[in-house]
């Protein structure tokens, strides 16, 4: 087997240059053989979502293509409610030796509080997507990401200039509605 993967799991409600930041380095840094994105049906932390999973898988899958080494998995969407990361790597732990797990620094605080957290550290390589100068503790691999922006900004005030291009109409038109509602 001898194949090394990054998962990288959220929410992507929208998917923004700083989430195709993340991407890019973890494929320069990483010695990695596939990058799987991993949208979530619906994180087991927040309510809901603006957008429904089918349309944040489709925004990924389109801001993605340009790289054959990265995949858009529908595993957590295919399970319709709250998906846990420890099941997302179990399943793929199956046909990979190692797993880098890619977080942002700003879920660093609660890593604790995760859905069978202790087996969780035990099976991956904890990568940290720096953010807003948080620091990042030892031991965990880090990705500088200099991009100010946050899904949640991004709801509030559409800023296309956030938004990767290919996508942007698309995502521009669909928080507009959203917001008139």
């Amino acid at each position: 087997m001898n194949k090394n993967i990054a998962i990288f799991g959220g929410s992507f409600d929208p998917p923004h240059l700083g989430h195709l930041e993340i991407i890019k380095k973890a494929l320069q840094q990483l010695e990695i053989d596939k990058l799987i994105v991993v949208p979530a049906y619906v994180s087991p932390f927040k309510e809901g979502h603006t957008a429904p999973p089918e349309l944040r898988y489709r925004w990924l899958k389109t801001i993605t293509a340009f790289d054959p080494r990265i995949e858009v998995s529908d595993i957590e969407i295919k399970k319709e409610g709250p998906s846990y990361t420890i099941d997302t790597v179990n399943h793929f732990a199956q046909f990979f030796d190692t797993i880098y797990l890619i977080i942002g620094a700003d879920n660093l605080k609660d890593l604790h509080k995760w859905h069978r957290f202790d087996e969780l550290d035990k099976k991956v390589r904890w990568v940290v997507a720096t953010r807003n100068e948080e620091s990042v503790p030892e031991g965990f691999i880090r990705l500088e990401i200099e991009m100010p922006i946050s899904s949640t900004q991004l709801r509030k005030t559409i800023d296309p200039r956030w938004i990767p291009e290919p996508i942007r109409n698309d995502v521009v038109k669909f928080y507009s509605k959203k917001s008139k509602i």
